[in-house]
């Protein structure tokens, strides 16, 4: 059993042919979507066949539309209803060539803490993920540091992916990496790798990552594959599936889902790595964050 702490988001959609125009309108496809980075790792994680649970936190306004849509994603989905603050938004502005900017309302997801926690989400689980962005708030962190610690007592492994260049920027380069200094798996993508190391090159990156951190470093840099490091060794490289993307929401989810899912079955990291590669190929060609195509409307 795989377990996913992290956040639970409502994805608004835009993709938009022709750069924006100010002050007039844009023509533009837009959906409403169940999305949050964490939320997604579960959902594809489930759609490549492993057992995964999810502890997340949303407002009254959604909660049943996001915990319905990952129950029907094959998810144990343990979402958290807060009592005041809605759930986090999205808005995801994709351009012609897939690439996409975000503006982000965390609402509830920002929220979720140590009173979310139930020590029985760690039931038969043998991996604990952790999405980045639970690092950014004195509740995530101390909830990441609780669920690492029941993590560990049962021997399960840790992984987290950064999640955000961003927010990792503001809240400091050095706390973040001693924040996550116990994990035996990290997931960046380029950007993250070299803002996290001052190493421009992934490959380079992903060899410090693991060095410093003494874990599995598996830095992905979308057209240009995985780059794969553990302690000690120097960084593999992965190819990616070749595909013309869509909408690139989410790839990074889709990759870590599926690795995490053939890391559950037994296979080598290599070999995660080219799952997760083949799955993003598959996650670029459609809209939002998640298998398939799930429903519009919250």
């Amino acid at each position: 059993m795989l377990l996913v702490v992290g956040d639970v988001v409502t994805d608004v959609v835009a993709r938009h042919a022709a750069p924006l125009a100010p002050g007039t309108d844009t023509p533009a496809e837009i959906a409403i979507l169940p999305g949050g980075a964490g939320a997604n790792v579960a959902a594809w994680a489930a759609h490549c066949g492993a057992r995964a649970r999810l502890l997340a936190r949303a407002g009254r306004d959604s909660a049943d539309w996001h915990r319905a849509a990952l129950l029907r994603a094959g998810v144990e989905a343990h979402v958290r209803v807060d009592p005041a603050a809605p759930t986090g938004k999205v808005v995801a502005l994709v351009d012609g060539g897939g690439e996409r900017s975000f503006l982000t309302d965390s609402g509830a997801a920002f929220r979720l803490g140590p009173a979310d926690w139930d020590p029985e989400l760690l039931a038969g689980v043998t991996h604990v993920h952790l999405s980045g962005y639970l690092y950014f708030t004195a509740p995530g962190r101390a909830l990441a540091a609780l669920v690492t610690a029941g993590a560990r007592a049962r021997g399960a492994t840790v992984s987290v992916d950064p999640a955000s260049e961003g927010f990792i920027a503001r809240s400091g380069v050095r706390d973040f990496l001693a924040a996550i200094a116990s994990a035996d798996t990290v997931f960046p993508n380029a950007a993250e790798a070299t803002l996290l190391t001052g190493l421009p090159s992934p490959a380079a990156a992903a060899g410090a990552l693991a060095a410093a951190l003494d874990a599995t470093a598996v830095v992905t840099a979308a057209a240009g594959g995985a780059h794969l490091a553990a302690p000690g060794a120097p960084a593999v490289h992965v190819p990616a599936t070749p595909v013309t993307p869509l909408d690139t929401t989410g790839a990074g989810d889709a990759f870590a889902g599926a690795y995490l899912a053939a890391a559950q079955a037994g296979r080598a990291p290599r070999e995660a790595a080219a799952a997760g590669c083949a799955t993003a190929a598959t996650a670029v060609r459609t809209p939002g964050g998640r298998p398939g195509r799930p429903g519009q409307g919250a």
